[in-house]
This record gives structure tokens, C-alpha cells and sequence, in this order.
């Protein structure tokens, strides 16, 4: 019976730790250090609870998950906060419901239960098999993976569902610790602490549901403005595209004629004259037909490319871009959009930000057997925070700003590619390579 309880605590935390492993960035993926991870928990919560009183425990086993969240994966303080705070108050919240009808149910008092070890080591298993079942249901109803994605990784939010957890769990332990008191009645007591449990848990619920509704609206809105930008700005290029096409059918009607009158001088052998026709029509090119150069064999990437080439001339940054995208490499229009579009206007911001360097973007593609390689290279002010592995915003609101990378990221793995950021702080230059798969050849999937 004695093994009971740290056999439903290992089941527990495998529990916990693999649902954050679904929506969290792998720091250690290796099963060992699972195990570590878990045996760490173990211990605490065994140590603890032995030697110090139930209000110690309780933060110190909030504090070692944590600590496991922090050892397994990649996080900011309000994730790991959540991780711990969400594990305990879980738990805790149960471990309330179950010990107040078994309190309610045997007419004895709470601490009569928690002294007498079987009763003790049933309430904790039962706790662990309702707090499961709480957490899958609030996964499959309320808060499904994708959803709890975008609340993970919104600061803003999540800090709300923190901040409630807390207070909820110091509420919960403050109600506790009126089983120690002997002038309050054991059903009264049983009953309050039984109805702030299960309230709690259906507040978290509503919680939960509320702030992943708002976050993801929040991520669709910045979705939506970002593509907008996006496609302004084409609509810009395509205007300028026109433009270029009406000078230069202008352009051709005149030409015919000229050319005409060209043909007829040098057949009559007035050379000077043609000469001088030519010359016009030189000139009339150079300063009426407007230059519209090709950056890449891709109509839609072109015209992003072209929209970027205009905004370095305004902005004074040399500007060096050719790209090949084969037709082997499956990306739609909104994939070429999501990709290029985000991390040329980063690069360009990036160089803004520049004053006592060259600032320059440079853009270069190359083939491999299976790949597609796009390297983007930037001059940047070396100001760069990393976070995760990854470059943060360097703004006041990152739940607003830095959001392009993490488009094009999510867009280039999706496609089954990887991006790498390299950034040299030295050196002051920014470089992010882009692999995108290519599809196989028709004579590569006979063969």
C-alpha cells in the first residue's frame, strides 16, 4: 500500500511531462533524462513531505517541476511558472475533493484521514486519477494541443492563468490548514474545502477557455495584418509592373516608326542622320521606359524581391539579390509570402537599426541532390537577445513584434524544411538559411 502513492506520482508526472512535450520546444529529448526528471520530482516530493510541513510541500513540489519543465525543455518564466503551477494546483485541487467526501461520506475530520496512512495513500492515488481525468477532459473539450499552443506562447495570457493559479492554490492551502483547528466543526470545514476545490477547477476551466479564445484571435489578427502588409505592398509592385508595361508599349508604337525612318536614311546613305535617330531613341529608353529588373525566375517572389529592392533605395541599403526557386519545390503562393516576405522585411528593419557600418542585404540560392538553400544575409546593430535558441525582439510588446520569423519558421517546417539562424555579434552580420525540400523527380520514384 506504501508503494502506492510513488507509483501514482511517477504515473503523474510521465503524464504531465509528455503532455508538455507536445506543446513545448524540446530542450533534452533523450528518455534518460525523463527519467531524471521524474526521479527528481520523486525525491522532493518524498523529502518534503516527510520532514516539513504540507504548506512547504506544496511550493517545493511546484518548484521541482519547474525545475524538470526547465531541465527538459525550452522556456520563458511564465512557462515554467505555468508548468509548475498548473502540476500542483491540479493535483492539489483534487487531492481537496477527494479527502472532503471521504471526510464527508466517513463523518471524521480531514485530519483524522491524512494521519491514518491507508486512507492517506488511497486519497493521493485517487487525486492522481482525478487530476488526469480533469486534464484529459480540459485537453479533448476545452483546451485541445493547437490551442494550448498559441497560449503557451502568449505572454500575456498565460501570465493571467499563472497569476490565478497562485492565488488559487494559496487560497486552497490557507482552507487546509483549518484542519488543524479544533473549534471548527469537521463537516463544515469538509464542505467549504469541497466546494472551493471543485469551483476552482471549473473557474480554471472558464480561465483557460477564455485566455486560448483570446489568443488565438490575438495570433489570427497578426496573421491577418501581417499578410495584409504583404499584399499591399505587391499591389504596389504590380501598380509600378503596369506602369513599366504602358512606357514601354508607348515606347514600341514610336519605335516601329522610328525604325522605319532608320531603314529609309540608310538606304538613301544619310548615316549621320540615322545616327543621330538611334541616339534618340537611346535616350528616349534610358529616360521614358522604365527598368524593371528580374530577381528571381518566381513571378510573386520577384515582386517581393522588387518591393524590397525599392525600400533599400529609399533607405540607402545596398541591395544584392538573385534566387532560383525550381519548380521541384513545392510551396504555394501564401508559402512563398509567409517565408520571403517576413524575413526580407526583418532584414531590412535589422539594417535600419545600423548607423557606423555598411548596411547591406544580400540573397543568394543554391541546389542540392534534395534541397533548396536560401541564405538571406543582413547587417545588423549586434544587438541581438536569445532566447530559447532563438533571436528575441529587442521591442517592448514580443507578444506583437518578432512575430514574421516565427511565421516563416512554422511555414518552412511545415513544408518538411528547416531553418537556421546564424547570427555573428562580432562581426555584426545576420544570416538565415532556408531548406526547403525539393519534390521528387517522376524517374526518382520509378527508380
Amino acid at each position: 500500500m506504501q508503494l502506492l502513492g510513488p507509483a501514482s506520482l511517477i504515473l503523474y508526472d510521465v503524464f504531465i511531462l509528455l503532455y508538455f512535450k507536445k506543446i513545448s520546444v524540446h530542450k533534452r529529448s533523450h528518455w534518460i533524462f525523463y527519467v531524471a526528471a521524474v526521479a527528481l520530482n520523486l525525491v522532493v516530493t518524498i523529502l518534503s513531505y516527510s520532514f516539513l510541513d504540507h504548506q512547504f510541500s506544496v511550493y517545493l513540489m511546484m518548484g521541482s517541476m519547474m525545475l524538470a519543465f526547465h531541465l527538459l525543455f525550452k522556456g520563458n518564466g511564465i512557462q515554467i511558472l505555468y508548468a509548475g503551477s498548473i502540476y500542483m494546483f491540479s493535483l492539489y485541487s483534487s487531492r481537496g475533493i477527494i479527502m472532503s467526501v471521504y471526510s464527508i461520506v466517513l463523518q471524521i475530520s480531514i485530519k483524522e484521514l491524512l494521519d491514518n496512512d491507508v486512507y492517506y495513500n488511497i486519497i493521493f492515488v485517487l487525486a492522481v486519477f482525478l487530476s488526469m481525468v480533469v486534464n484529459l477532459f480540459i485537453r479533448k473539450v476545452i483546451l485541445p494541443d493547437n490551442k494550448a499552443k498559441h497560449l503557451f506562447n502568449n505572454r500575456v495570457q498565460l501570465r493571467f492563468v499563472v497569476i490565478y493559479l497562485i492565488f488559487q492554490l494559496i487560497f486552497l492551502t490557507l482552507i487546509n490548514d483549518g484542519r488543524y483547528h479544533n473549534y471548527i466543526r469537521h463537516a463544515w470545514l469538509s464542505s467549504l474545502y469541497l466546494g472551493s476545490c471543485v469551483i476552482s477547477k471549473v473557474w480554471l476551466i472558464f480561465v483557460l477557455s477564455h485566455t486560448s479564445r483570446v489568443s488565438e484571435l490575438l495570433e489570427y489578427e497578426l496573421h491577418t495584418r501581417k499578410l495584409q502588409e504583404q499584399l499591399s505592398r505587391q499591389v504596389q509592385h504590380y501598380q509600378s509592373y503596369r506602369k513599366f508595361t504602358e512606357s514601354y508599349r508607348m515606347f514600341r508604337h514610336d519605335y516601329e516608326k522610328l525604325m522605319t525612318s532608320v531603314k529609309t536614311l540608310l538606304r538613301n546613305r544619310k548615316y549621320e542622320k540615322a545616327i543621330r535617330i538611334l541616339d534618340d531613341i537611346h535616350d528616349t529608353m534610358q529616360r521614358d521606359v522604365l527598368v524593371h529588373k528580374t530577381y528571381s525566375d518566381n513571378i510573386l517572389l520577384d515582386s517581393i524581391l522588387q518591393d524590397a529592392a525599392n525600400a533599400c533605395e529609399q533607405k540607402d541599403i545596398r541591395f544584392s539579390v538573385h534566387v532560383h526557386l525550381p519548380e521541384s519545390v513545392s510551396m504555394t503562393e501564401l508559402d512563398i509570402v509567409h517565408v520571403f516576405s517576413n524575413i526580407v522585411d526583418n532584414a531590412i528593419e535589422a539594417c535600419d537599426k545600423v548607423f557606423n557600418q555598411e548596411r547591406f542585404v544580400e540573397i543568394i540560392s543554391r541546389e542540392t541532390q534534395g534541397w533548396s538553400i536560401v541564405e538571406v544575409t543582413n547587417s545588423f546593430n549586434g544587438k541581438l537577445l536569445i532566447e530559447n535558441g532563438e533571436p528575441e525582439t529587442t521591442k517592448d510588446n514580443k507578444d506583437y513584434h518578432g512575430f514574421g520569423l516565427r511565421i516563416a519558421k512554422k511555414t518552412i517546417e511545415a513544408l518538411g524544411g528547416l531553418l537556421f539562424i546564424e547570427p555573428d555579434q562580432e562581426k555584426r552580420i545576420f544570416k538565415i538559411r532556408i531548406c526547403i525540400p525539393k519534390a521528387p523527380s517522376r524517374h526518382q520514384d520509378i527508380l
